[in-house]
């Protein structure tokens, strides 16, 4: 059952203690802070996250290693300050991301241990970017500040890992009042224009303060989650052939 439980989860477990103590204790994580621990698994970080503040909220979804267990995308959010410092599922990635960035109420700071190729489309670069890094460029801060080795999980994945870390910038470059408008603007372009990537953030901002926003763009951003909402749950279902086992 355990290798079923890796392939619906798509969650390699963190096995360096030594290393995510050490990265722990590198954040701006202090012993006030109320931190999630999503997709704890066993409990390698909850427990290290313990060590330095008693407020962890640990998510788990396999009945395995909870007694509790809780889906993170129907999850209600803390309406107080928290933070994030996690090994997440590869497989819903984004949901997450969109998930912790997109609420209400945002973490104050962030650290997910992901694919690297994964966070790479988070990251703004001066070459082409991607829709996602697009969409939350105004209001985050996105780096890499760790890889690690294959090595540091167990069983070891077939893909490289790294930390990344999210910050809310201090002054966002697009006011709140407007962040549906810009949202809307920034989807419309890279589902139209197929030279987008390769606008530079500055032009994009630039644009959307002389363009119009016309109508043509409204409810883009919207309807793009709808449909990536409804492939994914066709993805759930029907992507493994004992997908049936799945339900």
């Amino acid at each position: 059952m355990y290798w079923l439980r890796r392939r619906l989860f798509s969650q390699n477990f963190f096995s360096n203690r030594e290393l995510i103590s050490k990265l722990i204790r590198d954040s701006f994580i202090s012993s006030s802070d109320t931190v999630l621990d999503i997709g704890a698994g066993s409990g390698v970080i909850t427990r290290e996250l313990l060590k330095v503040t008693p407020h962890v909220i640990a998510i788990e979804k396999d009945s395995r290693f909870t007694n509790n267990p809780q889906d993170f995308l129907t999850f209600p959010l803390p309406a107080h300050p928290y933070k994030v410092f996690a090994n997440i599922p590869f497989s819903i990635t984004a949901d997450i991301i969109r998930k912790l960035l997109q609420s209400s109420h945002p973490p104050s700071d962030c650290y997910l241990i992901i694919q690297a190729e994964a966070a790479r489309k988070f990251i703004i670069n001066t070459q082409a970017n991607t829709m996602s890094a697009m969409l939350y460029y105004p209001w985050w801060k996105i780096q890499i500040t760790y890889k690690f080795s294959r090595s540091d999980f167990q069983p070891a994945p077939k893909v490289n890992s790294v930390l990344l870390h999210i910050q809310p910038r201090p002054k966002p470059m697009v006011p709140m009042w407007q962040k549906y408008d810009y949202l809307d603007f920034i989807t419309y372009n890279f589902i139209h224009n197929s030279k987008a990537k390769f606008i530079s953030p500055s032009q994009w901002l630039s644009r959307l303060k002389v363009d119009n926003l016309h109508r043509t763009y409204s409810g883009s951003y919207t309807k793009l989650l709808k449909q990536q909402d409804r492939l994914q749950k066709i993805h759930r279902t029907r992507v493994d052939k004992n997908w049936r086992m799945f339900r």
